[in-house]
């Protein structure tokens, strides 16, 4: 890296810099006046372009774990400038490359980008005391940036390649949890950083420096994300962001009880259904279109009327549905547990979301920080409310995760893939995801079996699977020895019914 070699002024007279050791232990606190943040020369725009490149070239050393430069602390404020807007430009070119020029760009974005400054700028102005430099504000700012830079360039090239075939489970380590294994690469950067900075006199100082760190800058940075300036239009939410606004938080907290309080329970000598349906993500309406329907068909056609439930995750529905939480889904079962026969009636659960190849179940309405649904929560759930009989159907991407950790002797799993596939259908505009049209909108209308009806939904999704040339999605399903009988004698009833 191009250094400026500059004489530090101290009462004595001009002193040529201490030198660096190989160790990187001769680290010196010298007085300073105000000459020392005088620049060296004329500001060029050749000097600022070619300090600029300097500084790239030291991001580039510094996320490699070298020696950057930035340890001298000499970097001005117009250094720190140009490298926030090539930080800036870089993520506006990389998200552009990546979704193309029918995205937007995101005002949404900005403050979670830019969140990274007045902390940077915080702790500069109080390590500034502990490394005795004029310039240490702009410097350890413009050294944080810096290191950004180039594991940024990584993570983009890494989400290119996700975006081919070949490549494509790259696309589960590019997102929360996963997305913190860059950060901790440019957090082990950072460290290293700090201690190797030229000021700082003894272990215990240097101590302090990294402790205001942790606290100041790494701590709030792991809890808020930064985000893409240029999104999808995939990316936003099909019906706009939710705004908790004192109508909405009202509505909340008496939605859930006025759903639960008034359940019928169940009629002794008559197997009866209870349906709770979950749709988790807010960000596409499909799975508000599809649990809405779900439940209709199931008020009028499976008796559900007066023993439902939905929650439902979406902006639309803030101020009618109650939120699609785990506490909530808690909530909804033990009291479908309380009031409901548990001898000879049965819960039907269909939950629709997005699914990762984690076998965890996407559980979003931002703002709100959620709880992702995995496969032994949901058991955990069940087991808790004592729901003996169950018809468990989760509609999402990899959810054939999810039979295993289900299987109990009263239970019924429908699953729309296996543990290792996608399912399809989850896009913006469409009312149902192609499971859901398939076993609700096509299948559950001509009988009353859930494993009929699953046999004629995977017979049409593999058909549609070949047409489309998709790999296929595989739907399973699992059922213990006790829930046959069950299930007989509630197709029975609800025949019976059908027919007057």
């Amino acid at each position: 890296m191009t250094e400026d070699r500059r004489t530090d002024m101290t009462p004595d007279g001009p002193t040529e810099p201490p030198a660096e050791t190989a160790s990187d232990t001769a680290f010196e606190t010298q007085p300073y006046t105000a000459q020392d943040s005088a620049p060296a020369g004329p500001v060029t725009l050749r000097s600022t372009l070619s300090r600029f490149r300097s500084d790239l070239y030291g991001g580039l050393r510094g996320a490699c774990f070298l020696r950057s430069g930035f340890e001298k602390l000499d970097s001005t404020p117009l250094s720190l400038v140009l490298l926030i807007v090539a930080d800036l430009v870089l993520n506006l070119l990389v998200s552009l490359l990546l979704v193309g020029r029918g995205g937007n760009f995101s005002f949404y974005s900005v403050p979670y980008f830019l969140f990274y400054l007045p902390l940077f700028l915080l702790f500069g102005m109080a390590g500034r005391y502990l490394v005795h430099r004029p310039l240490a504000i702009s410097g350890i700012a413009a050294a944080l940036v810096a290191f950004s830079i180039p594991i940024e360039v990584c993570h983009g090239i890494l989400e290119w390649l996700a975006q081919w075939r070949p490549f494509e489970r790259l696309s589960d380590h590019l997102a929360a949890p996963h997305y913190y294994r860059f950060f901790g690469w440019w957090l082990a950067a950072a460290l290293l950083f700090l201690l190797r900075l030229e000021g700082p006199r003894g272990v215990a100082r240097r101590l302090r420096l990294v402790l205001l760190f942790l606290v100041l800058v790494a701590v709030p940075l792991y809890y808020y994300q930064r985000g893409d300036l240029w999104v999808s239009k995939e990316e936003g939410n099909e019906s706009g962001a939710l705004t908790l606004t004192d109508e909405v938080l009202t509505a909340q907290n008496r939605l859930l009880d006025e759903q639960l309080a008034p359940l019928l329970p169940g009629r002794p000598g008559h197997p009866d259904l209870y349906f709770i349906g979950f749709a988790g993500d807010a960000s596409q309406d499909v799975f508000l279109k599809e649990l809405s329907v779900t439940r209709q068909l199931f008020d009028t056609r499976f008796g559900t009327a007066g023993r439902s439930v939905l929650l439902v995750n979406n902006p639309q529905s803030a101020t009618a549905l109650p939120f699609a939480t785990v506490g909530n889904l808690e909530r909804a079962l033990v009291r479908v547990g309380e009031v409901m026969n548990r001898d000879e009636d049965v819960l039907f659960l269909y939950v629709s979301s997005h699914g990762s190849r984690d076998h965890e179940l996407e559980v979003s309405n931002p703002p709100l920080e959620l709880k992702q649904v995995t496969p032994e929560l949901l058991r955990r759930l069940l087991r808790k409310a004592g729901i003996r009989y169950k018809v468990v159907v989760v509609s999402a991407c990899f959810s054939g995760g999810f039979i295993q950790p289900l299987q109990e002797d009263g239970s019924l799993l429908i699953t729309a893939a296996d543990a290792t596939h996608e399912s399809f259908g989850c896009g913006f505009g469409e009312n149902y995801t192609w499971f859901g049209e398939a076993f609700v909108g096509d299948a559950l209308r001509s009988t009353y079996s859930f494993t009929d009806a699953f046999e004629k939904s995977r017979d049409t999704i593999r058909k549609w699977e070949t047409e489309k040339d998709e790999t296929p999605s595989n739907p399973q399903i699992w059922a213990g020895k006790e829930i046959w009988p069950v299930l007989k004698r509630l197709q029975k009833e609800l025949e019976q019914r059908g027919a007057k």
